[in-house]
């Protein structure tokens, strides 16, 4: 299944949707209305649990008068959404997912269900629209430089990361092929077109040439952040929003949008017994207004692109679906990574172990 080619328009439903479904105040009927009362919506909770609540639970109760629950879920929850489906216990209604959640939902019996939605794809990032799932947060694995120690030519690219001759300085990368892989691809002149299935042996092969000069190798978000912050590191790969927190923070970070994006998203849980109530909350989300909300309170980029109509200019420069920085950035084939991560980190490890 591809998720960077999809046709120009899609009619995404399971029964009869009219144009007007994003657009429309209560696609809900009366009376299904009148017998939901609330719906369940597990996500990853942290630091984007009050964005949102800002941007979609608490408009949408406005709206409709249909409570919205979140609880906290597992970091990959597939395991519990397919539980509550077999037991038909359904404590949840929509959960928070990625495109490889959504594949190993549908391997076998198929946990989700269709969203119904009637929406143009031009008007959506690429990938972040499916018949079951809909994306709405994206985020992007690009690189981040340190602009105070760097007061010469700076890396625009991840050939000029590899140049240490004509672009010198402390390296940061992330301690997982996961990303680093494709970064070492894009910097052998690999077309982003042509990056899947990832040729491995020239990937680690490029990355020998840079492996002595990696001063940190990174292991999660919040690293990420603090060697950016502290100067550890003149330049890193990243993802957007842990380079914005440093930025926030004060540090002389500026991003430069070459690289891959992932996108997180809603899936319903099939069998619910709230299944309009859910689809609608779906819908609602899909609105590039509620979308522009979430972002200006989370670095990472709305899914729907009419969105930036209501995002300031100061704040879509952070953003990695920007009409400007979402140029640079081509979709993680997540298909391939649920397929080939577990090898290919044992390989990676071994890697790192030779140096």
């Amino acid at each position: 299944m591809s998720l960077s080619k999809p046709t120009r328009r899609a009619v995404l439903k399971g029964g009869v949707a009219t144009a007007a479904a994003l657009a429309a105040p209560a696609l809900l009927s009366s009376a299904a209305r009148a017998q939901t009362s609330q719906i369940t919506v597990s996500d990853v909770g942290g630091a984007i649990a009050p964005a949102l609540r800002k941007a979609f639970y608490d408009p949408f109760e406005a709206e409709t008068g249909i409570k919205v629950v979140s609880v906290a879920q597992e970091p990959n929850p597939v395991t519990q959404i397919k539980l509550l489906v077999d037991t038909e216990s359904y404590i949840w209604d929509i959960s928070m997912t990625t495109p490889d959640h959504v594949k190993q939902l549908m391997a076998g019996p198929d946990y989700t269900t269709p969203l119904e939605l009637d929406v143009n794809l031009d008007d959506y990032v690429p990938g972040t629209v499916m018949p079951n799932w809909l994306g709405f947060s994206v985020f992007s694995i690009n690189m981040a430089l340190n602009t105070a120690q760097l007061p010469g030519a700076k890396p625009q690219s991840w050939a000029d990361y590899w140049d240490v001759e004509n672009f010198p300085g402390r390296r940061g990368l992330y301690r997982s092929p996961w990303g680093t892989l494709e970064m070492a691809l894009l910097a052998d002149g690999v077309a982003p077109a042509d990056l899947y299935p990832l040729d491995v042996d020239r990937a680690f092969a490029k990355l020998d040439e840079i492996r002595e000069h990696i001063a940190v190798w990174w292991t999660a978000g919040a690293q990420n952040t603090q060697i950016l912050q502290s100067g550890e590191v003149d330049m890193t790969d990243t993802w957007s929003a842990r380079a914005y927190a440093a930025l926030e923070a004060g540090a002389p970070v500026e991003m430069v949008w070459d690289g891959l994006y992932s996108v997180d998203g809603w899936s319903i849980h099939k069998g619910t017994p709230r299944m309009e109530a859910a689809q609608e909350f779906v819908r609602f989300c899909a609105r590039p207004e509620q979308q522009a909300i979430y972002s200006q309170n989370v670095a990472n980029g709305p899914s729907a692109m009419k969105a930036y109509d209501f995002i300031s200019a100061e704040r879509a420069k952070v953003l990695p679906t920007a009409p400007e920085n979402v140029k640079g950035l081509y979709l993680m084939d997540s298909d391939y990574w649920g397929a080939n991560y577990d090898p290919l980190a044992e390989r990676f490890n071994e890697w790192l172990l030779m140096g």
